[in-house]
């Protein structure tokens, strides 16, 4: 699939999801929309950057005042949180991001090695899958979006343990966005690229495209993405307001 087509399938998502026209995507802008259908109820700013435009979607009280703040400024500056919040008030509660957005097909997918990942199947592989959940974070395994009902989940296995592992969950994108999590004292050393390798082959096989999602700030994780092909095709960020 030629990469101008992956972006057109992403941008039209994104389109629909902030409830702005695809050009906006596509031309040098910043705009600022009330929020659409997909983020209805959100008490907060949801911002998309590509490089080339920033569209800014906020409650319906806050989208004057934040367009009156953007005037004039380019995509990067207005991808800022601190001065987002800054220009309606300063009162918000958590802000999430810059976030990495990467998409792969079957044609830019850098497939690696991924000896000792197996599929999710038996009692065995159950219970190795408990003891790393219990190994990490219960915050670590909401991030993971791994769900134990739903497959498929890959395992790393390594002396009898797992050391990774790994699921999608399928959005309203009809994208496969990946989730990914290793064991705390297993990390850095391959075994969460090796899995989340063996989860974009798979997908990739059934002719969906791939999205992987993490925060800038984990550069291991974006670093594991953009080796297997990921390519950043945008960033987010998401502001909860008080």
């Amino acid at each position: 699939m030629p990469q101008k087509n992956i972006k057109y399938r992403v941008y039209a998502y994104w389109a629909d999801f902030l409830g702005c026209d695809y050009s906006e995507l596509i031309t040098p802008t910043v705009s600022v929309v009330q929020h659409s259908e997909s983020l209805s109820g959100y008490n907060g700013i949801y911002c998309f950057n590509n490089g080339t435009s920033c569209i800014i979607s906020a409650p319906a009280k806050y989208v004057a005042e934040l367009h009156k703040a953007v005037s004039g400024h380019g995509p990067d500056q207005a991808f800022d949180a601190e001065w987002l919040v800054h220009s309606i008030g300063d009162q918000y509660e958590r802000i999430i991001g810059p976030a990495f957005q990467g998409y792969v097909d079957s044609d830019s997918f850098l497939q690696a090695s991924s000896a000792s990942v197996v599929e999710l199947k038996t009692e065995q592989h159950k219970m190795l899958l408990k003891e790393l959940r219990e190994a990490c974070t219960e915050m670590e395994w909401q991030h993971s979006s791994i769900d134990e009902k739903k497959g498929p989940i890959f395992l790393r296995i390594l002396n009898e343990k797992a050391v990774a592992a790994g699921s999608w969950r399928k959005g309203e994108s009809g994208f496969l966005s990946v989730g990914i999590i290793s064991h705390p004292t297993h990390r850095g050393k391959g075994h969460a690229k090796a899995v989340v390798n063996d989860l974009t082959k798979r997908g990739l096989s059934s002719g969906t495209m791939m999205h992987y999602q993490t925060l800038e700030s984990n550069t291991s994780s974006v670093e594991i993405a953009q080796s297997l092909g990921y390519v950043r095709l945008g960033r987010t960020l998401a502001i909860r307001l008080s």
